[in-house]
């Protein structure tokens, strides 16, 4: 697994000059949330880009994976609101940058996506959600065929490697929670494992969260999803999983929600029958996935609050689910 959550450590004044010198940026500069780049908003409103320091872990080349799939994703208008690299002064997308002790850290800008995350929207409603699931199935689709040597990587919070993560981190959480995350994972060990050779393998996004998503003014329609840092080749069915696991959150008819979700997203790109009965399992361990590693990186970097976040209301939604039986949860998901 692949533990590289430490954020570097630069100043606004630090990130101000390095913006300006690299990429001539200029104008008002504050600090945005983060879990695996220090990430800072610059310029003023109508003109506003996000100055991005990778943590000292992160492969050039895996940043140079993801603007190669801005393009593609350009080309194709997957999305409303269009987000590839910009070129710094000396012609590059990618500039290198030095920390106090001497590491190097990958740089680079985006365009900033004007609008509203999706957790800013309380209740969101059925059609955003479902206009969100087409919108990642429409990524999905344009990444068929896609690959890069960057994808095939470790990774914290990569599905393959789920009932590692979740057994190594667990013992940080409470007797009550250890026992909620033991019943998932023997549901996932007896549902899942034995049917992984016959699911899809694609390039997925792999983190379609509430902080990933933006929406227009209005919270009618999706403009962007944005942070594609967790990016890898997974099963395919655990994209719109993860997405649908976000949506349910703080919902009172969760399912319903990702309902809708899974609804959006099969318009554009149906899933097979064996996917549809694992993606229950996929939501459920993504949660499992989430307290653990949430615990872990909290005890790491117990300053940085976007880490824990969604943590209470993951707890809440993991107990619902373990009363649903799987089966009837499916049903409920998938009703035609």
């Amino acid at each position: 697994m692949s533990d590289s959550c430490v954020l570097p450590e630069f100043g606004l004044d630090e990130a101000a000059a390095l913006a300006r010198k690299l990429y001539g940026l200029d104008g008002p500069i504050r600090q945005l949330d983060g879990e695996r780049d220090l990430n800072f908003l610059v310029g003023a409103t109508g003109a506003r880009f996000v100055f991005k320091i990778a943590n000292a872990g992160e492969s050039p080349a895996m940043l140079e994976c993801q603007h190669l799939i801005f393009e593609r994703l350009a080309a194709a208008r997957v999305f409303p609101a269009t987000v590839t690299a910009r070129e710094s002064v000396n012609g590059k997308t990618i500039e290198t940058v030095h920390d106090t002790d001497g590491r190097n850290h990958a740089c680079r800008v985006l365009p900033y996506v004007e609008g509203r995350l999706l957790r800013e929207i309380e209740n969101p409603s059925l059609a955003l959600l479902a206009d969100i699931g087409r919108r990642l199935a429409l990524l999905d689709r344009t990444l068929d065929q896609f690959s890069h040597p960057a994808l095939e990587r470790p990774l914290l919070w990569k599905m393959d490697t789920a009932l590692e993560i979740v057994g190594s981190y667990s013992p940080l959480l409470d007797a009550a929670t250890r026992g909620l995350i033991d019943y998932f994972a023997d549901g996932y060990r007896r549902r899942v494992i034995p049917h992984l050779p016959q699911l899809r393998r694609a390039v997925i996004h792999n983190d379609a969260n509430r902080a990933n998503l933006v929406v227009d003014d209005s919270a009618s329609r999706l403009l962007s999803i944005i942070d594609f840092g967790d990016m890898v080749k997974g099963w395919l069915a655990v994209d719109p999983s993860i997405a649908a696991t976000y949506a349910m959150l703080d919902r009172t008819a969760p399912l319903e929600a990702a309902a809708a979700m899974f609804g959006g997203y099969v318009e554009e790109m149906p899933l097979q029958p064996v996917e549809v009965d694992t993606v229950f399992d996929f939501i459920c361990m993504r949660l499992c996935m989430s307290l653990c590693i949430g615990a872990h990186q909290r005890a790491k970097q117990p300053d940085n609050l976007y880490l824990g976040s969604d943590l209470d209301a993951v707890q809440r939604l993991l107990g619902e689910l373990s009363e649903i039986e799987p089966a009837a949860a499916t049903a409920k998901l998938f009703p035609g």
